[in-house]
């Protein structure tokens, strides 16, 4: 066999960066080997990461070791992205929930496709290890010429082609693929027929009765808000950019069920915010936090929006479910 070309593997670590550092520390990282993205989390000095990245071109393999936080990329973020990518990603040990479309709670195992121009938000709430595998467009459109079909669908690590998947992912770690016993063209070919064949799968998949095609469209402008509703900016123009539609054909989808944009973006942002608010995860949070993590870019709208949907302001909903520990803001109208 001939001899393959060195490897170029990268390390960070934020072992040795000071505490205060660490999240920008990190932040960068991501930002040099996949793309900007931003996190939160709790305080530095319990933050860790340790992460390393192989490029095998077309494709990055990525391994990331740390402590739990919140990593997250909206339409600025893309703005910055230096063209658009779809990334592979698996966690061995932990559970974690993503947003991206959809909302899917994933455990060890399980798999999930993203795409780099549609915005994310990622929890994780446990110590990690998590294999990342970044795809170029032009590689995943050589396996999947439709890759939305896999984009943002929880890929079970139990099924045949998952478990397939899942195993293959999780045997890859950047520091050994310099000795890689086979040719590295390999790993990206059997990752894209794995790919391949899951996308056949859910093709051939009986499906229920066909909705219209109204019901179906609905259902996009859903999912999309769903994966965006968290940014405060968002509008009905952007909605109706991304399922490409008119703003004029998104109103009138919403009005045949007797709704408007507003209120279902509002309905979505008030179900978000109760559930951080009632979760004691998020005790260390203040309202107004809460509030903008849920897109609520104001504290006293938060709280009227809260009372008229709910019934009880966001205080009131902590009090009731997080105890008196929870930090609570001090003025609520």
């Amino acid at each position: 066999m001939r001899a393959q070309s060195p490897l170029l593997i990268r390390n960070w670590s934020t072992s040795d960066v000071p505490q205060s550092q660490r999240y920008d520390y990190y932040a960068h990282a991501l930002a040099t080997a996949i793309f900007p993205i931003q996190l939160s989390g709790s305080a530095p000095s319990a933050f860790g990461v340790d992460m390393s990245a192989a490029d095998l071109g077309g494709m990055t393999v990525i391994r990331q070791r740390g402590t739990p936080h919140r990593c997250f990329a909206d339409r600025g973020n893309i703005a910055r992205a230096e063209g658009r990518t779809f990334h592979l990603l698996t966690s061995t040990r932990s559970a974690w929930t993503l947003e991206h479309l959809t909302r899917e709670r994933l455990g060890p195992g399980d798999v999930i496709m993203c795409d780099s121009s549609i915005p994310f938000n990622l929890e994780i709430g446990n110590d990690f290890n998590i294999v990342h595998v970044a795809l170029s467009e032009a590689w995943i459109r050589q396996w999947l010429p439709a890759p939305s079909v896999l984009v943002g669908a929880r890929i079970d690590a139990n099924d045949s082609w998952g478990r397939a998947l899942s195993a293959f992912l999780q045997s890859l770690e950047p520091a050994r693929l310099a000795d890689y016993p086979l040719p590295r063209s390999f790993i990206g070919d059997h990752i894209g027929s794995l790919l391949a064949f899951l996308a056949q799968s859910r093709s051939a998949v009986p499906s229920k009765p066909a909705k219209t095609e109204r019901a179906a469209v609905l259902d996009r402008i859903r999912d999309c808000m769903a994966g965006q509703s968290r940014e405060a900016t968002l509008c009905a123009a952007d909605v109706a950019a991304a399922v490409s539609i008119s703003v004029r054909s998104l109103h009138r989808h919403f009005a045949r069920s007797s709704t408007t944009f507003g209120a279902v973006l509002m309905a979505m942002r008030c179900a978000d915010a109760v559930r951080m608010l009632e979760s004691s995860s998020f005790s260390r949070l203040t309202v107004a936090e809460i509030g903008r993590r849920a897109g609520f870019a104001d504290a006293a709208h938060f709280s009227r929006v809260m009372r008229a949907r709910v019934g009880h302001t966001p205080n009131q909903l902590r009090r009731a479910h997080a105890g008196p520990s929870s930090r609570d803001d001090p003025k609520e109208e």
